[in-house]
């Protein structure tokens, strides 16, 4: 019988993460892979499958990182982590049919077994899902443990394809948290048997809170007071509520760093004091965040923003910065320290006293953020289902 080799003579976890690990990217399973890490577990994060064939196609629509990561078949991207995307022999239209999904586990390029087989790995310790078309995963990876993190409301991709293997995932798992209370709400109208626990995002703390070097070099020409948005701008990002926040607050410089998922408004659309800047790497963000002054979430209120527990609003606060969001659900009930509005009148008040907060209050952010470390999150997630995080304890 093959030995496991020595660096895989701990404990093994396999979780699933829709995006691969970037200098840009850090979701939420990127951010507990790298708590396991750090606790002496061995990594294996599954990035999001695409379907083989097309890649014969002249535009096969996958973004090229993710075709790198599957012919490189696996890549060391932090100490005790290996990143690998995900390759199977069918649309994802097919992989859940009643009648396909009995092997579609099996037809994964290469196979998850033989990837298994090949680092020496029988069995994982424990299996972490994510609740987005991932649950072939349950078959294709042996375990000890299984913990689903449902990250969000995918209930507009239509359920229906894959109802049974979902009851089939969530009956067995050891443990199911879902990420807010609306979307524990939603897959409990589907599943109203199967407790689920709710357990928020969080921050790297330590990555904020200790930050003391200088400001972001892009950034060096923007006059305070600023204010600041880091994330993706995509069509829940409401871009009039900043125009017009800029027009209310000309003495204010608006930030938007982030990716653009739609059309990049073009210079001269939007007034003078907004500044779009683009993607910040993640070893970078608190070098703009802890030089900034007041952090915003302008987002719409639609049922996707309903279902979200925004990693960006605990960067904010870990960072000393105080945040204006939109006012929804989720953060009511977490009760952070932050101004909540739903109209542009109320951000202009939040922002102007977000502005007004004395130095030695927005420390007491901090504070408030180091409840929300990954590392509390994980904790309480493995004490739920009997598991400790450091290797000794059993």
């Amino acid at each position: 019988m093959r030995q496991r080799p020595a660096q895989y003579l701990k404990r093994i976890v396999v979780i699933s993460e829709p995006h691969i690990l970037s200098a840009y990217a850090r979701y939420g399973g990127h951010q507990y892979a790298k708590v396991f890490s750090r606790h002496g577990w061995q990594v294996i994060l599954l990035s999001a499958s695409f379907n083989l064939w097309r890649l014969v196609l002249p535009n096969p629509g996958i973004d090229r990182k993710y075709i790198d990561l599957w012919r490189k078949r696996g890549q060391q991207v932090d100490d005790g982590i290996v990143n690998y995307c995900l390759a199977h022999a069918l649309p994802t239209s097919l992989r859940f049919l009643p009648i396909v999904n009995r092997i579609a586990w099996a037809l994964y390029v290469p196979s998850i077994r033989s990837v298994l087989n090949g680092l020496g790995i029988r069995k994982v310790d424990l299996l972490w899902l994510h609740g987005n078309q991932d649950w072939l995963l349950k078959r294709a990876v042996p375990y000890h443990k299984l913990v689903v993190r449902i990250i969000d409301d995918y209930s507009a991709y239509g359920y229906e394809n894959f109802h049974p293997l979902m009851r089939e995932t969530l009956a067995v798992a050891d443990g199911v948290f879902a990420c807010s209370v609306h979307v524990r709400r939603v897959f409990s109208s589907f599943f109203p048997d199967i407790e689920i626990k709710v357990v928020p995002n969080g921050v790297d703390f330590e990555h904020f809170a200790n930050y003391a070097g200088e400001e972001l070099e892009i950034v060096k020409g923007i006059r305070p007071p600023r204010v600041v948005y880091v994330g993706a701008i995509a069509e829940w990002f409401d871009f009039d509520l900043v125009i017009e926040l800029a027009s209310r607050l000309p003495d204010c410089s608006f930030i938007i760093a982030g990716n653009w998922q739609r059309e990049v408004p073009s210079v001269g659309t939007y007034p003078k004091n907004i500044f779009i800047i683009g993607p910040v790497e993640y070893d970078k963000l608190p070098a703009l965040l802890t030089k900034s002054d007041v952090g915003i979430v302008p987002f719409k209120d639609t049922d996707l923003v309903q279902g979200v527990s925004p990693i960006k609003v605990y960067e904010y606060l870990a960072s000393g910065l105080p945040a204006v969001c939109l006012r929804w659900p989720e953060l009511e009930r977490e009760s952070l320290p932050i101004f909540l509005a739903k109209t542009v009148d109320e951000f202009e008040v939040g922002i102007r006293a977000a502005l007004a907060m004395p130095r030695d209050q927005r420390e007491h952010l901090r504070e408030a953020a180091r409840e929300c470390s990954w590392e509390r999150r994980l904790q309480d997630i493995l004490e739920h289902i009997g598991l400790g995080l450091d290797i000794e304890e059993t």
